[in-house]
């Protein structure tokens, strides 16, 4: 059993005596590079594997974060337009409630012209 791998090796060694890789010094050069240049261009030509999963979760992260923060964050309130009291108007409480006196006339002088239709 020895002699038939050592008889396959010769007959392959044979075979392929005549075929020679050419290229093992500029892969050397690249495999291990000697100047800072050369260093800097193998750093570049690494090759980084993310799994999905991570990009998944760190998205999902980053997007829970950014709402979070969104809603977090409290609204601008913007005062309310106020409205300057002129001379003569003035505050009436109806029935629990507080208007304003000439929109409160207002109101009952359509009601009482709606009513005598």
């Amino acid at each position: 059993m020895r002699n038939g791998k050592k008889d396959i090796a010769e007959k392959i060694n044979q075979e392929l005596k005549e075929i020679h890789f050419q290229g093992a010094d500029k892969v050397i050069s690249r495999t291990f590079p000697k100047s800072g240049r050369e260093s800097l261009a193998s750093l570049w030509n690494k090759e980084i594997e993310i799994p999905a999963a991570v990009i998944g979760y760190v998205s999902a992260s980053v997007l829970a974060l950014v709402l979070g923060i969104y809603l977090w964050k409290d609204p601008v309130m913007k005062p309310a337009p106020t409205k300057s009291l002129q001379a003569g108007t003035e505050l009436l409480e109806v029935g629990g409630s507080i208007y304003w006196k000439d929109q409160y006339e207002r109101m009952v002088a359509r009601l009482e012209d709606s009513d005598q239709d």
